[in-house]
C-alpha cells in the first residue's frame, strides 16, 4: 500500500493499488513520508474506510483530531453492540460515534447544559433494543472515564446503532425515518381509535418491517412477487387494513418518491392487521 496524502504525523491516506483508499492511523505513520512512498504496515494501528457521505479528507480530519483512547473506547462499545444487536453494527460506526462521545465528554467537562435531542420519545419507543445497548454504553463510558454522561445521550448513541443497519454515513436519513415511523403509528392509532401498545410484539414486528422496507428502498431492492390470489384474499378478508396499507404506501411515495409495490402493500396490510388485533387496545369511551 502506498501513501496518497499525509494529514499529520499519525494519519495518512493510503491506496492499495486496486482502487481502494483507506485512512490509516498509527504513531509516527506520517512522519517524514510523502505521496508515492510505501506505507510501513508495522506502524498501522487502525484502518478506516471512507463510506457514504464521509469523504477521505473528512474522515481523516476526524481521526486526526481524536484521542486514541476515545477510539479504543468506542471500539469496545461497538463490539458490545454487535454481540447484542447483530453483525450489521460494523466498524463503520466507530469514527462518527467516537466523535460524538468525545464531544459529549468535553461538554460535560465544561459544565455545558444538556442537549435536548429531537425525537427523544420516538427513539425510546421505536428502538428499545438500541436504547438498551446505548445505556450499557453509558455504563462502560462511566467505568472507563469515571464520569457519567447524561441519560439523554442514550438517544444519539442509539441512533448511531440504527443508522448502522442502513450502512449510511448521514444520520439525517435515520432521523427522517424515525419521524415517519412515529407518524405512521400515530395515523393508525387515530384511524382505528386505538392506543398502540409500545411493548407489544406486534408493534415491534411492524416497526422492524418498516425499517427493512426503508433499507430495501435505499438499496433499490424489492420483495419477491407474491401470488395475486393472496392479495385478493387479504383484500376481501381485511379491506380496511389493506386500504390503510395503501395509504402508508402513498405517504412513503409522497415523502421519498418511492414506488411501493403491491407486494409491499400486502405485507404492510398483514402487519397492520396484527397491530390492530394484538398490538393495541380500544380508546376508552370516555376519552373519545
Amino acid at each position: 500500500m502506498q501513501v496518497v496524502k499525509v494529514f499529520n504525523n499519525n494519519v495518512v491516506l493510503g491506496a492499495d493499488g486496486h482502487g481502494g483508499e483507506f485512512v490509516l492511523l498509527g504513531r509516527g505513520l506520517g512522519f517524514r513520508v510523502s505521496p508515492g512512498m510505501d506505507i510501513d504496515a508495522t506502524r498501522v494501528e487502525r484502518t478506516f474506510v471512507p463510506s457514504g457521505v464521509t469523504t477521505a479528507d473528512r474522515l481523516a480530519a476526524l481521526v486526526g483530531e481524536m484521542p486514541l483512547a476515545d477510539i479504543e473506547l468506542t471500539e469496545r462499545i461497538v463490539a458490545m453492540a454487535r454481540s447484542s444487536l447483530g453483525s450489521y453494527v460494523t466498524d463503520l460506526v466507530v469514527v462518527p460515534m467516537a466523535d460524538h462521545i468525545g464531544f459529549a465528554l468535553r461538554r460535560l467537562a465544561e459544565g455545558a447544559p444538556e442537549i435536548e435531542y429531537p425525537l427523544r420519545w420516538e427513539v425510546h419507543y421505536l428502538y428499545p433494543a438500541e436504547v438498551a445497548v446505548a445505556r450499557q454504553a453509558l455504563d462502560l463510558i462511566e467505568l472507563e472515564r469515571g464520569v457519567r454522561l447524561p441519560d439523554i445521550e442514550a438517544v444519539p448513541l442509539a441512533l448511531h446503532f440504527v443508522n448502522a443497519q442502513f450502512g449510511a454515513g448521514d444520520i439525517n436519513a435515520t432521523l427522517q425515518m424515525t419521524e415517519l415511523l412515529q407518524r405512521i403509528l400515530a395515523i393508525i392509532g387515530e384511524e382505528y381509535n386505538v392506543v398502540i401498545d409500545e411493548g407489544a410484539v406486534a408493534v415491534a414486528r411492524f416497526v422492524t418491517h418498516l425499517r427493512y422496507l426503508f433499507h430495501r428502498e435505499q438499496q433499490g431492492k424489492k420483495l419477491q412477487q407474491t401470488p395475486a390470489e393472496l392479495h385478493e384474499a387479504l383484500r376481501a378478508a381485511r379491506p380496511r387494513e389493506y386500504a390503510s396499507a395503501g395509504r402508508i404506501g402513498e405517504l412513503l411515495r409522497a415523502r421519498f418518491g418511492w414506488e411501493i409495490t403491491n407486494d409491499e402493500i400486502l405485507y404492510l396490510a398483514l402487519h397492520v392487521s396484527r397491530l390492530i388485533d394484538d398490538g393495541s387496545t380500544p380508546v376508552p369511551a370516555e376519552a373519545t
